[in-house]
């Protein structure tokens, strides 16, 4: 059998932990489990990871600092921010139409803060702050850019808009995995793009209103 590297087997190891969490939740996503759903050697995966908070560690970045690279580019970065507001929208919510297991994992993540002991309180906390830290600078950035490769100037609430947009994100994707609405979910999608786009101040200016 020809030897995966390791860098391959711990994003399969990754990205079995997020399904199985999502399919059976996370008290039930045992080392044994993962390594099953991963069709690999248990061995291996201690090879990979010193333990299961470690491998735990891998999928929030895998779910926040590596979510924006996974995504398809924005197809005109330079068309102005409202516009790459609405594209990454899209592009975002296709990509949980297409891997739902990523959301449900994602609360189940965001969540263990609630079920852990007192004393492991704090590091699930720190956790869940790095998972929304990442979706936050992701998304600034892209902001950033799109307003500056298209002259505008940079709106001075675009971390707050950022979090909204992620919020809204959430919400939607929530309500959907609970009651799958598909023309429901993307109109909510698109109204959230435009209330986003429309959100942003600048100093010494009223807020944008409408299309751009």
């Amino acid at each position: 059998m020809a030897r995966v590297p390791t860098a391959e087997r711990r994003l399969q190891f990754v990205r079995a932990a997020a399904r199985v969490i999502a399919h059976d939740g996370l008290a039930a996503a045992t080392t044994r489990r993962i390594a099953a759903e991963a069709e690999a050697p248990l061995a291996s995966l201690h090879y990979c990871f010193r333990g299961k908070d470690e491998l735990l560690q891998e999928v929030y970045y895998y779910l926040s600092r590596d979510y924006a690279q996974a995504l398809p580019p924005v197809p005109d970065q330079g068309a102005g921010l409202g516009v790459v507001v609405r594209a990454h929208a899209q592009r975002v919510w296709e990509r949980m139409l297409a891997e739902p297991h990523e959301q449900v994992t994602t609360f189940e993540l965001l969540l263990r803060r609630f079920r852990v002991a007192a004393d492991e309180e704090p590091q699930a906390l720190a956790m869940n702050r790095s998972m929304y830290e990442g979706w936050i600078k992701s998304t600034c950035e892209l902001f950033e850019t799109a307003a500056t490769a298209a002259g505008e100037e940079v709106p001075e609430n675009l971390e707050l808009a950022a979090r909204l947009f992620i919020s809204g994100i959430d919400g939607i994707s929530m309500q959907h995995l609970a009651d799958p609405d598909p023309d429901r979910s993307a109109a909510l999608v698109q109204m959230l793009a435009d209330a986003v786009a429309a959100s942003f101040s600048y100093a010494g200016r009223a807020r944008t209103t409408g299309p751009r």
